[in-house]
């Protein structure tokens, strides 16, 4: 069963094709990996998807809602949210407010209590019970990509898409990250990551998806797809082909 399915999905921004039609299915309960080269249109799709972004043509069903006609916070109520790559908390509450507000505007609506009672629960999940009432500006990035994390798991997604978690953080944290998406996949969250440690993206997922000048160019599993000769020539050049 698919949890959700694009299809045609364009967006232009100007003459510059970022989307030029993708089709995509997400199947309920996967880890799906989306890479491909800078400017392929892996943030683009990230950001129509989530609505930040009004796709131009396209329709994509989630869960029997046509997402392309929601607005951002209809779309987080239906169970889809995201991270973005640059974290983006609100920067006059702490950190414990932060994921309490998710939480009140996530699927369902909630008491302040139940809010403040649920952030704890969330920032002890992604190992931030000891910054819970910290302002902003004191946590490190690693730290604001968890909070980013938590933020987005107090709206109890069935959904969530990950836009380059891992950028930014070296590698003993890069492998703190890569067990934190593995606890909430645990949870039974379906995952789409964006990420350019193709290594680690392959890793994690059940299957993956290259896009490449705003075109998917492969979709299946993901040892298969990093050897086919479209994706080869798409990150290495066509010398590399054959080699």
């Amino acid at each position: 069963m698919s949890s959700l399915t694009g299809t045609g999905i364009a967006k232009h921004f100007g003459g510059i094709k970022a989307l030029d039609g993708v089709d995509i299915v997400i199947t309920e309960g996967e880890i799906l990996g989306l890479v491909g080269p800078n400017g392929s249109g892996k943030s683009t799709l990230i950001n129509v998807l989530s609505g930040y972004y009004r796709a131009d043509a396209g329709r994509t069903v989630f869960d029997g809602d046509d997402l392309l006609r929601l607005g951002p916070h209809e779309i987080a109520a239906a169970g889809l949210a995201r991270t973005f790559q640059i974290p983006r908390p609100f920067r006059t509450m702490t950190a414990r407010e932060n994921v309490a507000l998710s939480y009140m505007f996530g699927q369902r609506r909630h008491s302040l209590a139940q809010a403040r009672q649920a952030a704890d629960q969330w920032l002890e999940f992604t190992d931030l019970a000891n910054v819970g009432e910290l302002p902003i500006d004191q946590l490190t990035l690693h730290q604001l990509k968890f909070l980013e994390l938590a933020r987005a798991l107090a709206t109890e997604p069935k959904l969530l898409l990950l836009d380059e978690v891992l950028a930014g953080l070296n590698p003993t944290e890069v492998e703190e990250s890569i067990g934190m998406i593995q606890r909430i996949h645990a949870q039974g969250v379906t995952l789409v990551i964006v990420e350019h440690l193709v290594r680690v993206v392959t890793a994690l997922s059940t299957s993956l998806i290259v896009l490449n000048q705003g075109r998917v160019i492969a979709h299946g599993d993901p040892e298969v797809v990093m050897q086919e000769p479209e994706v080869v020539r798409a990150y290495l050049g066509s010398r590399w082909e054959h080699a």
